[in-house]
């Protein structure tokens, strides 16, 4: 949370209606207020579910097994690479790019930049997809075999 502002989680939902009240007595008035005693004319709230990043164990297991193993069984060429080798292949196959439109001064149309996706910020599911992609392009094109499948039995 920043100056500019305020997250609000709800978590239980069978005391939704009490978290609801302490959190928009305790926290959104407050913060509204202040907001608006420092000049803010117009505040914008959102409601939505909200969705797990990706969890610990996850990143755990792609780094501690997935690309561990990758970086000790696979060769392209005869070449060894290490795990940030692979895992900057990985990214570039298997998340989808980013396109960015920026208007800059002297040009007529925007510049358009492509940068490659980045697992931080994935969601616990669309991290699983991905480790599920990683671990099945590694089995079949480069012969890994995993001592691990499941990165929910890792610790």
């Amino acid at each position: 949370m920043n100056a500019e502002a305020l997250h609000l989680v709800l978590i239980n939902p069978d005391e939704v209606p009490d978290q609801a009240k302490r959190a928009i007595m305790g926290q959104l008035f407050p913060f509204c207020g202040a907001a608006f005693a420092n000049g803010v004319k117009r505040l914008q709230i959102t409601a939505m579910p909200e969705e797990d990043a990706k969890t610990v164990q996850q990143n755990r297991f792609y780094w501690g097994v997935v690309l561990k193993e990758i970086s000790e069984q696979a060769r392209i060429g005869g070449e060894r690479y290490t795990a940030d080798a692979w895992h900057e292949l990985m990214k570039r196959q298997h998340l989808p790019r980013r396109i960015k439109k920026t208007r800059v001064a002297g040009k007529k149309r925007p510049v358009v930049t492509t940068t490659i996706g980045t697992t931080t910020g994935l969601s616990v599911r669309k991290m699983s997809k991905f480790l599920e992609k990683v671990m099945a392009f590694a089995s079949t094109d480069l012969n890994v075999q995993f001592s691990l499948r499941d990165w929910e039995g890792y610790q």
